[in-house]
């Protein structure tokens, strides 16, 4: 953001937000460079079409993200890397490391968020030591300047975050349109923002301190052993009768955990630590001996309210999903130091000319290299702008006397866990338009257990067709329709799959939504879900051609996620 953004900034707001300087004349670059504040990154990737369609149609699940053993230890990433150049502001990097990168609801295949690794292969090769670079698509910020503007804030106001810039990204020649250029947490990072890059660091997704979950947060740096016996007492203390503001700040620096968590309310950052327990870091900084939290994935901000399980009673002032937050926020102490945050940001960094002047001129900047999919861009940042506006009246609205009371106590972590099996042997034939009325077409053997007890089914059967998976674009599958013998409602659920693991083959992982009825299976058990592997000995995707195989896996249940 412009220098002039924040002038009652701190001295380290400066080096922040450095000056493009342009390029020297030996053609290297800076690690101020990379994130400059008044142009557009120029980064361009040459990839071989068939590596670029491998990785970009790489993807995770919600069955395979939210897996019941994270609670032991994250899960393995889905994303592989592949060779490629990759030429920024004209200084060409060869033989980099390129993988997708992104959770759930940031996947895309046309414009998938990236990983760059420029010491893949040249382990000499970084920028002024920082040697992963972090493009994000920003799928779910329509407006783009969430990142951008948010992580500004948070680094303006002394709370520690990646630096960010606008990148326009080519891959062979194609326009991918401005991304998000994001600071990997790495030691550059953690050496500007706490004086010293020798702690121990975690990152946090969609985890939070419950008993038996303290192997679910990754550890990316640092010795594990001090910070995994920090994170068993803090959940320790949280799962205890005599839990304090007091306790938890033997544990966690409250100074810097106030600051940080009033800039996600003051934000509307409904998907970080204290709106979702989610999209964080955690340091434990030596020179403290406590944990610092990060933002990360800010992608989710300047809303009134957020997206997942939100309560139109909750207030719009705090957010206390992450347990840290919600045992501090009990405290009539917690209370007041959240409220004088809140309000010293309000007075020092939320200044509504500037803050819509910086809305102002990022959309001129921007304009000229857009792709396509970026057309919600100046109609979602006028909500951006609403928010901006607004914010100010509707906090003071409620905090200008005291903070609102909420008890209300955050969900553990959302988990799937297997509760049944299944089995089916099916030839079908594709149609290009999926049957409604007709469902006992095709032939297929089917086999559903929930528990231990089997599940008589009758009336089964099976097509291929073009379906859209849950959260996901229209994809091949495999459609399976039967009827229950004991209460005679229908069953249905698609083995979906990518469209280029399509053909026969072994162990092409597939499965979608378990439906009951016409609805989605929601109730005690939470959503429900199929999933496991399919071996297609016959495939195609014109009408009439025959689709052939096998399946086995496991039917699943969502818990968690308010439900």
């Amino acid at each position: 953001m412009n220098l002039t953004f924040f002038k009652s900034a701190t001295v380290g707001l400066a080096a922040f937000v450095l000056a493009a300087t342009g390029l020297a004349a030996d053609k290297k670059l800076t690690l101020g460079e990379l994130f400059p504040v008044s142009r557009v990154l120029d980064v361009q990737i040459t990839v071989t079409e068939k590596d670029w369609d491998k990785i970009r149609h790489q993807s995770r699940n919600f069955v395979s993200a939210l897996h019941e053993s994270r609670k032991v230890k994250p899960i393995d990433g889905p994303y592989e890397y592949v060779n490629a150049d990759v030429t920024i502001d004209g200084v060409k990097f060869e033989k980099v490391g390129l993988r997708k990168k992104g959770f759930i609801g940031s996947q895309s295949s046309s414009r998938p968020s990236l990983k760059i690794k420029l010491n893949h292969t040249d382990k000499e090769q970084a920028i002024g030591g920082l040697t992963n670079l972090t493009m994000n698509n920003n799928k779910q910020d329509g407006s783009i300047v969430s990142q951008y503007m948010g992580y500004a804030i948070f680094n303006a106001a002394g709370s520690t975050a990646p630096r960010c810039a606008f990148a326009k990204v080519t891959v062979n020649g194609k326009n991918l349109g401005i991304y998000s250029h994001v600071e990997s947490v790495r030691k550059p990072l953690l050496a500007r923002g706490f004086g010293n890059d020798a702690g121990t660091l975690y990152e946090g997704t969609v985890v939070d301190f419950y008993e038996d979950w303290e192997g679910s947060l990754e550890h990316k740096r640092g010795d594990d052993k001090p910070g995994r016996e920090k994170i068993r007492q803090l959940i320790q203390l949280l799962e205890s009768d005599n839990v304090s503001e007091e306790a938890i700040g033997r544990l966690v620096d409250l100074d810097s955990f106030y600051r940080y968590w009033a800039i996600e309310g003051l934000l509307g950052f409904w998907d970080g630590y204290s709106g979702n327990a989610n999209n964080f870091f955690i340091y434990l900084n030596p020179k403290t001996d406590r944990f610092h939290f990060m933002p990360w994935g800010a992608d989710a901000l300047f809303r009134k309210r957020g997206m997942l399980n939100f309560n139109f009673r909750a207030p719009i002032s705090v957010k206390t999903k992450g347990r840290v937050a919600h045992f501090l926020y009990q405290t009539e102490n917690g209370r007041e130091r959240y409220r004088k945050a809140l309000h010293g940001l309000l007075k020092e960094y939320w200044v509504e000319d500037k803050l819509l002047a910086e809305c102002d001129r990022i959309e001129a900047l921007l304009k000229p290299h857009l792709s396509r999919e970026q057309y919600r861009f100046s109609r979602s940042l006028n909500g951006t702008r609403d928010f901006i506006e607004a914010r100010r009246g509707d906090l003071m609205k409620e905090t200008e006397e005291d903070m609102p009371a909420w008890r209300k106590e955050p969900k553990a972590p959302p988990v799937i866990a297997a509760i049944g099996k299944i089995k089916a042997r099916f030839s079908a034939r594709w149609m290009e338009d999926s049957p409604r009325e007709r469902t006992n077409i095709g032939k297929v053997e089917l086999s559903l257990s929930m528990g231990n007890r089997e599940v008589s089914l009758k009336d089964a059967g099976v097509h291929a067709s073009w379906t859209g998976g849950f959260g996901r674009s229209s994809k091949p599958s495999v459609r399976i329709v039967a009827t229950r013998v004991d209460n005679n409602k229908q069953v249905s659920f698609d083995l979906g799959m990518e469209e280029d693991a399509f053909h026969a083959g072994d162990d092409i992982q597939s499965g979608g939504v378990l439906k009951e009825g016409r609805g989605f299976s929601f109730g005690p058990l939470g959503m429900q879900f199929i999933g496991g592997k399919t071996r297609l000995t016959a495939a195609g995707m014109q009408e009439g051609n025959k689709v052939e195989g096998e399946f086995e896996g496991e039917v699943m249940k969502l818990v968690g996620m308010g439900l």
